[in-house]
C-alpha cells in the first residue's frame, strides 16, 4: 500500500471508531437502547431448512439484532435470587411454565407433568425456585399488587411474571364476544398493574444490582396453521380465520399505550413453522417442547441478561436486553484516556494535512492505530452500537468462505523476487528457486492457516470432527513454525540478550495484555499469545542455556531432549502449575483456568521441538533444504501422506477426546508432508499467494482481533449490521454483513500490527521484524542455482545490550501481564 494511501485509512478509520462512540453516547435517547424490544418482537431460527421447509430440531432461535444466551441452573438461581415466578393463563402459558421447570431441573419437571392434571393450578419447586401456574385461561383479575422498589434481599413479589391467553375465547365463543370479552379483561389487568406510570421497558434505565428489575410480560397466541384444523375445531364457536390475528392485534394496540411488554416473538416461533406445533391437527395452538423451553428462554434474557452481566462480566454470553453492567474504574480511565489521545492524533493528522501541524512523534498514526484497535473492540463489542448474532454451523456455508477464501489466494499468486539488499541482483531478474519455507511461504502458509481459522470460529464449526482435526493441525503448525523459526535465529544470530526477549514478548503480548484491560476480559482468553510467549520462553532457555554446546549436533539434541522431559515432568505431571496459578490468583488476583492451560499446553507438546529440530537441520550444515530440493520424492509422498492421514482419521477418530490423545504425538506426521508438498518442485517453492502473505503478517494480531472485530460476546456469537435482518442464512442474509465487517476488520489488524512492530520498535530500540514471533527468519533464505546459501543476505549479528530501556521494557511487559 502506498504511503498516502495508509495515512487516508488510519485517519478514516480513526474518525469513524471515534463517531461509532458519539452514537453510543447517544444511544441512551434511543427507544431500544438494550436490544430489549428486539428481543421481545421478532427473530428467526437459523437451522436450515430441510426439503419441506422445516428448520427443525428448532433449537437456534434468534432475535433480530441480538444473541440469546441458554441459561443454566445456576444462572437462575443467581437471578431469581430467591424470588419465584408466576405463570398465569391457558394452556399456552402453562407449557412455558413446564419448559421453565425443565429449565432448572429437567428430570423432576418430567415426573411432575407426567403427574398433574391438566387445567389445575401448580405451586412447585424446582431445586428450590418456587414457580406458580395459576390456572387463568379467561383472564379474571383479583385484587392487584403495586410495583415495589425496596432493595433485592426485601422484595417478596414475583421476578417474573407471564401472563398469555386468547386461545380460550378463540375456542369458546363466537367472533365478536371473544374479541369484546378478551379486550375487557386485558382492559382490567392493565389498570390494575398500571405500567403506563413506569418508564417503558425497553428504554427504562438498568440498575447495577438488578438489571430490569422485576418483569411483566404478556405473551400472544401464536394464529394455528388453519387448514390442518380438524372440523369439529372450526365449528360456529370455534377458532375462525382471523380471530386470533384481531385479539393480537388489539394486544398491540394496548401494549403501545399501556406499555405494557409484549412478547411477539412467542407468534414468531412458529410462523411458516408447522413442524413447531405438537398438536397441529388438534387445537394447532400448542408448541413442541423445545419451542416451549425457548420461549422460556426470551423470558430469561428479558429479566436477567443485564444482571448477570453485572455480577460476572465477561464472557457476555447473551447480548439482548443488557447494558453490559457498569465499566470498571480501570476501564473508565482507560477508554477515556484512548479517548482523548485518539482525538489529539486526528486534530494533528488534520493540521499535517493542512501544512499547520508540527511532526509530534508522540501523536503519529502509527501508534494511534493500536489505541484505536483498542477502542473499536470495546465499540463492537460490549455496547449495543452493533448487532450480535449466534453461530449455526452448516458444511456447506464453512465449504463456500473457505472456496471464496481460496479464489482471493489463487488470484493473488505471484511470483517471489529476489532480494533489493543483493547489489548483484538485477532489477528484471526473475528468482529460479528459494529455499523451502522462505519468508514469503511462511507468511503465505500462516496467511491461509488464519483465513481458515476465521471462518472455522465464524460457522462455529467445532461440532464437526473432521474440520476440529484440521484446525488443531493448523494450530500445531503455527507452533511448528515458531519453534522452527526461533531456533533458525539463535543458532545463526546467537543473539540471547534480554533485548531481543523483550522485542519477542512484546511483540507477542502488547495487544493481548492491553485488551484485558479495555475488555474487562482475561488475558487467557486470547490463548494463543500466552502459549506463543510459553513456547518462546522454553525454546530461549532451551538454546540460551549452555549455549556454547548449540554448535555440536550431538550436544544440542541432547538439550533438547532434556527440555522436552522436563517440560512434561514438571508442567503436566507435577503440582508445580497449579502452585503458579495459585500464587498468581492469591498474591495479584489474577484467576486463570489451569485446566484449560493443561490442555493447550499438553495437546501441542511436542510440535515445538519437532520445529526446533527441522530448524536445526535447516541451520546446521542445511541438510533439511537439500532433502526438500534435490528430489520430487518427498513432496510426492508427503501427497500421500496427508490423504492417508485424512482417510485415517476420519476411519479410527469418532470423538474429539480420542483425537486429542493421539494428536500430540502424530501432529508432526502431516505438517512435515504438507511442507515437503508445498516444496515439491522449484515453480511452487519461487511462487506465493501475495493475499495470503499479507494476511499471514498480521495473523497475530487476526487472530486476537477476530474474539471482539469478527466475532462477538468473547467468541461465543458473530458481530452483524443493523438493518440488515435476514433468516440468519450465509446466501440469502449473512454474506451482507460480511461484506462490510470483513475488509475493516482485516484492515484494523493489519494496521494494529504495523503499530505493534512500531511500539516494539519504540520500546526495545529494535526493529520490528525482529520482534515478530513464528517464522519471521533473521535472514530471507534464497537457493541459487548451485544450492548454496548465499550468506550474503544474512543480517549481521546483534550485540548484545543491556541497556536501562530494556530492563524498563522488561519491566512494562510484567506490569501488562498482571
Amino acid at each position: 500500500m502506498s504511503a498516502v494511501f495508509v495515512r487516508v485509512l488510519s485517519f478514516l478509520t480513526v474518525f469513524l471508531v471515534l463517531l461509532g462512540l458519539v452514537l453510543h453516547g447517544l444511544r441512551s435517547h434511543h427507544p431500544d437502547p438494550y436490544r430489549c424490544q428486539q428481543l421481545l418482537d421478532d427473530g428467526s431460527w437459523l437451522e436450515p431448512p430441510n426439503e419441506h421447509g422445516a428448520r427443525e430440531p428448532f433449537i437456534n432461535w434468534q432475535p433480530h439484532g441480538c444473541k440469546l444466551r441458554n441459561y443454566t441452573n445456576q444462572d437462575i438461581h443467581e437471578c431469581m435470587e430467591h424470588r419465584h415466578m408466576v405463570f398465569s393463563g391457558d394452556s399456552t402459558t402453562r407449557q412455558v411454565f413446564w419448559a421453565m421447570g425443565r429449565l432448572i431441573d429437567r428430570n423432576k419437571s418430567n415426573e411432575r407433568r407426567s403427574a398433574a392434571s391438566i387445567h389445575s393450578e401448580y405451586d412447585m419447586e424446582f431445586d428450590g425456585i418456587r414457580l406458580l401456574q395459576i390456572w387463568n385461561p379467561y383472564l379474571h383479575v383479583g385484587e392487584g399488587r403495586k410495583h415495589n422498589n425496596v432493595p433485592v434481599a426485601d422484595q417478596k413479589s414475583a421476578g417474573l411474571f407471564l401472563i398469555g391467553a386468547g386461545s380460550w375465547f378463540s375456542l369458546h365463543m363466537f367472533h365478536d364476544d371473544a374479541i369484546g370479552n378478551f379486550s375487557e379483561a386485558i382492559v382490567k389487568i392493565s389498570n390494575i398493574i398500571k405500567m403506563s406510570t413506569l418508564p417503558p421497558f425497553a428504554s427504562a434505565p438498568m440498575t447495577p444490582h438488578d438489571g430490569v428489575g422485576n418483569g411483566l410480560f404478556v405473551a400472544p397466541v401464536a394464529p394455528p396453521f388453519y387448514d390442518k384444523l380438524p372440523d369439529y375445531r372450526t365449528g360456529p364457536v370455534g377458532i375462525h380465520k382471523g380471530e386470533i390475528e384481531d385479539i393480537n392485534e388489539f394486544l398491540d394496540g394496548i401494549s403501545a399505550e399501556q406499555q405494557i411488554p409484549l412478547l411477539r416473538a412467542f407468534p414468531a416461533l412458529s410462523r411458516e413453522q408447522p413442524g413447531a406445533m405438537v398438536d397441529i391437527t388438534e387445537t394447532g395452538l400448542h408448541v413442541i417442547d423445545l419451542v416451549a423451553e425457548t420461549k422460556a428462554l426470551i423470558l430469561l434474557n428479558a429479566r436477567c441478561n443485564a444482571k448477570l452481566h453485572a455480577l460476572h462480566g465477561s464472557p457476555y454470553d447473551g447480548t439482548c436486553c443488557t447494558d453490559y453492567g457498569r465499566t470498571t474504574f480501570v476501564q473508565s480511565v482507560l477508554l477515556g484516556l484512548g479517548i482523548l489521545y485518539v482525538a489529539a492524533c486526528i486534530t494533528i493528522e488534520v493540521l499535517q494535512m493542512v501544512g499547520r501541524g508540527i511532526d509530534w512523534s508522540l501523536f503519529d498514526m502509527s501508534a494511534c492505530m493500536f489505541v484505536t484497535a483498542l477502542l473499536a473492540c470495546f465499540l463492537a463489542d460490549r455496547t449495543q452500537v452493533f448487532a450480535k448474532g449466534s453461530k449455526q454451523f452448516v458444511g456447506s456455508e464453512l465449504a463456500a468462505l473457505l472456496l471464496v477464501t481460496a479464489v482471493a489466494g489463487i488470484v493473488s499468486i505471484r511470483r517471489m523476487k529476489p532480494l533489493r539488499s543483493d547489489s548483484l541482483t538485477r532489477p528484471d531478474e526473475k528468482l529460479q528457486d528459494a529455499a523451502p519455507l522462505s519468508r514469503d511461504q511462511t507468511d503465505e502458509w500462516k496467511g491461509w492457516m488464519q483465513a481458515a481459522i476465521l471462518a472455522y470460529h465464524w460457522t462455529g464449526a467445532s461440532k464437526s470432527l473432521p474440520v476440529y482435526i484440521f484446525i488443531r493441525l493448523l494450530v500445531a503448525a503455527y507452533l511448528f513454525q515458531m519453534g522452527y523459526g526461533h531456533t533458525i535465529y539463535f543458532l545463526v544470530k546467537k543473539d540471547f540478550s534480554l533485548k531481543r526477549v523483550a522485542a519477542v514478548m512484546l511483540r507477542l503480548n502488547l495487544l493481548s495484555c492491553a485488551l484485558p484491560y479495555v475488555m474487562n476480559t482475561n488475558y487467557m482468553l486470547y490463548y494463543f499469545a500466552p502459549l506463543a510467549s510459553f513456547w518462546f520462553v522454553i525454546v530461549y532457555l532451551t538454546l540460551a542455556i549452555k549455549s556454547d554446546y548449540n554448535d555440536t549436533t550431538t550436544a544440542l539434541l541432547i538439550k533438547l531432549a532434556i527440555s522436552a522431559s522436563a517440560v512434561a515432568s514438571v508442567f503436566l505431571f507435577t503440582p508445580v502449575s497449579e502452585w503458579i496459578f495459585t500464587a498468581l490468583r492469591y498474591a495479584f488476583r489474577i484467576d486463570w483456568d489451569l485446566h484449560e492451560w493443561q490442555f493447550r499446553v499438553s495437546l501441542d507438546s511436542l510440535i515445538v521441538y519437532v520445529g526446533m529440530l527441522a530448524g536445526m537441520a535447516s541451520a546446521k550444515g542445511k541438510a533439511w533444504d537439500r532433502l526438500l530440493v534435490q528430489s520430487k520424492l518427498p513432496g510426492l509422498i508427503g501427497l500421500a501422506v496427508l490423504a492417508g492421514y485424512c482417510y485415517l482419521s476420519s476411519q479410527i477418530f469418532q470423538v474429539k477426546q480420542d483425537y486429542n490423545k493421539w494428536h500430540p504425538y502424530v501432529s508432526f506426521v502431516p505438517i512435515i508432508a504438507l511442507i515437503a508438498a508445498r516444496n515439491v518442485a522449484a515453480p511452487l517453492r519461487v511462487y506465493y499467494s501475495k493475499a495470503f502473505a499479507w494476511l499471514g503478517r498480521c495473523s497475530l494480531e487476526a487472530f486476537t482481533l477476530q474474539f471482539h472485530l469478527f466475532l462477538a460476546s468473547d467468541t461465543k456469537g458473530i458481530l452483524l449490521l443493523d438493518g440488515l435482518t435476514g433468516d440468519g442464512s450465509l446466501a440469502t442474509d449473512r454474506w451482507r454483513h460480511l461484506v462490510v465487517i470483513v475488509p475493516l476488520f482485516l484492515w484494523i489488524s493489519h494496521a494494529t500490527a504495523e503499530a505493534t512492530g512500531h511500539l516494539t520498535k519504540r520500546l526495545t530500540s529494535e526493529s520490528a521484524e525482529q520482534g515478530k514471533p513464528e517464522g519471521s527468519h533473521a535472514y530471507e533464505r534464497l537457493m541459487p542455482e548451485s544450492g548454496g546459501l548465499d550468506e550474503s543476505r544474512i543480517m549481521h549479528w546483534l550485540r548484545v545490550a543491556n541497556r536501562l530501556g530494556v530492563r524498563l521494557a522488561a519491566l512494562l511487559q510484567w506490569v501488562q501481564s498482571l
